[in-house]
């Protein structure tokens, strides 16, 4: 599920390259919230990132606010999206909230070029693999049942080729998939199935903004 990258495609991955020598960020985080929001490949976007409010599995309740989801009942019909398109090399982050055992299979994680919008929720699959994804404009995989805990952060991004990548916490990042085609806007695309009962989206880290915007090593200090 996933595997080591290189050092350039770990650059890459971040919207490298990065400068031979370290660098510590000392632009204000100021300067990077006034970029506007943009879509893919475009300026690095401020709007929230929240879950849509509409295009979600029946099985799923989400709070007043957009940011948490929590799947009800069974270990399926829990597909989400993102409520705005995802910048490249823009980090969707997840806290894991609700672990629930007796079932296998974990969170699935991917992109959509479809806009969530018009997706009828009537008409989304139970499973986010190999259902959806097996329809055009959907991508996504599965996540490893062994970093489900509760408590555990999980970012996920895609970059310029189409590689999406994965970390868990503050550990490296992971190649998960690729494939993505990133010419069209995309969305985020996240299944709370199997063990995985309830995550919810955390605010991006403004000095990886920073970082990424101004081409310089993340994260900032």
């Amino acid at each position: 599920m996933g595997g080591q990258i290189t050092r350039n495609s770990f650059y890459d991955s971040l919207g490298g390259p990065f400068p031979s020598t370290s660098h510590r960020c000392h632009h204000k985080p100021k300067r990077c919230l006034a970029m506007h929001c943009g879509g893919v490949g475009g300026p690095y976007p401020i709007c929230p990132l929240l879950f849509h409010p509409s295009a979600k599995g029946s099985q799923i309740v989400m709070d007043l606010s957009q940011k948490t989801v929590k799947r009800q009942a069974s270990f399926c019909n829990a597909i989400t999206f993102s409520n705005r398109p995802i910048a490249l090399y823009e980090q969707v982050r997840l806290k894991i909230t609700k672990k629930q055992c007796c079932w296998s299979g974990a969170l699935r994680l991917g992109f959509t070029s479809k806009d969530p919008s018009r997706i009828n929720p009537d008409n989304l699959p139970k499973y986010a693999c190999p259902d959806l994804v097996s329809q055009s404009g959907f991508w996504a995989k599965a996540l490893p049942e062994e970093i489900s805990n509760e408590g555990n952060v999980i970012a996920f991004w895609v970059d310029k080729k189409g590689r999406v990548f994965y970390r868990l916490n503050e550990s490296s990042p992971m190649l998960f998939f690729s494939g993505v085609r990133t010419s069209e806007s995309l969305w985020a695309l996240i299944d709370v199935y199997g063990l995985t009962r309830g995550v919810q989206l955390l605010g991006y880290c403004i000095t990886f903004l920073c970082a990424a915007a101004m081409k310089l090593p993340p994260p900032c200090e």
